[in-house]
């Protein structure tokens, strides 16, 4: 057991500043406070003495804030020996947090990076990784690390849900006013996980083009229109900005998308039968597509679009590409 003793601390005997141990991210909750201030503080905090007379916080962080916030002080501390070394005491602070919930995006950035700056890579890849659940590998944990590096907004968003890990390893490709575009873009609107990662790409790809930086991309005249056109839905507005993005990043294909769809309209085809063409208008495979529900009205539709295979409209769609 490591040397301990139970102190009376007060609030300005505790270093704030000193980080080395924290891992935990994110406001604290208000239930916390109501439990603290119903019926007192009942997890002891984990503190370790500074050589400076100082406290260094090891576990507890939020329900020391929260006791400092209720103004209830001296606390009744645990606190360990100086000579405890200090990847002990960051050992303790993880498992201390793993033992009772799932850590946050940011929270596991936190740990993988504290924990570097004491153990060989493959260590810490073969131990920690698995531990917070992740695939343990260079490249994910080069990828968490990483998440570190953007500014607080990002890792708030992060931190509670709102941001998908995913969208924050893509955004660190960008530089802080690029990337801050992209996030505030996509808190706006309610794009998915991976519509916002195909947005990145073509956002990178039309910047790299165009050599212009990615946030003019963004503050384009025609997308910034529509963001702010507040009397549209903010979903049809998202698909909207969707498609102007990927407009500019692939015009030939989107016009022939266009093309397409007035082609099957004049084609006349009977209801519940979709004409799909080969992936970006590539190679010589279609598809149609048949809903029905009875096997007349299948016989039916097949028939009426046996007689339009014959029409040169139908030909002209096909050969078209």
């Amino acid at each position: 057991m490591p040397k301990e003793e139970f102190c009376c601390v007060q609030f300005d005997e505790v270093d704030w500043h000193d980080t080395s141990c924290l891992i935990t991210y994110g406001p604290h909750s208000h239930k916390l406070l109501f439990s603290i201030k119903a019926v007192g503080l009942l997890q002891t905090v984990l503190l370790q003495r500074k050589e400076g007379g100082l406290f260094r916080i090891i576990c507890g962080s939020r329900r020391l804030a929260a006791c400092k916030e209720l103004m209830l002080e001296p606390i009744t501390c645990r606190v360990l020996s100086s000579s405890i070394p200090l990847e002990n005491c960051l050992r303790m602070a993880i498992y201390d947090n793993l033992a009772h919930r799932v850590l946050n995006p940011v929270e596991k950035a936190l740990v993988l990076a504290k924990m570097a700056e004491h153990m060989e890579q493959s260590q810490l890849i073969g131990e920690f990784m698995p531990l917070l659940d992740l695939e343990p590998c260079v490249k994910l944990l080069n990828r968490y690390v990483k998440l570190l590096q953007h500014e607080r907004a990002i890792l708030d968003s992060l931190a509670i849900g709102r941001l998908d890990e995913r969208t924050g390893f893509a955004l660190t490709l960008f530089e802080p006013e690029d990337r801050f575009a992209l996030f505030k873009l996509f808190q706006e609107f309610p794009f998915s996980v991976s519509v916002q990662e195909e947005m990145i790409e073509s956002v990178l790809d039309i910047a790299q083009r165009h050599k212009v930086a990615p946030a003019e991309v963004i503050h384009a005249k025609d997308i910034k229109e529509l963001r702010e056109d507040e009397s549209r839905p903010a979903r049809q507005r998202a698909h909207d900005i969707r498609g102007r993005i990927q407009a500019r990043r692939s015009p030939r294909l989107i016009a022939r998308k266009e093309r397409f769809a007035k082609e099957v309209r004049e084609l006349g085809l009977p209801a519940g039968v979709r004409l799909l063409p080969p992936p970006y208008f590539e190679g010589p495979k279609w598809s149609l597509e048949c809903s029905f529900e009875r096997t007349d009205e299948l016989a039916t539709r097949l028939r009426q679009v046996a007689c339009l295979v014959d029409k040169p409209a139908f030909r002209r769609v096909i050969e078209s590409q």
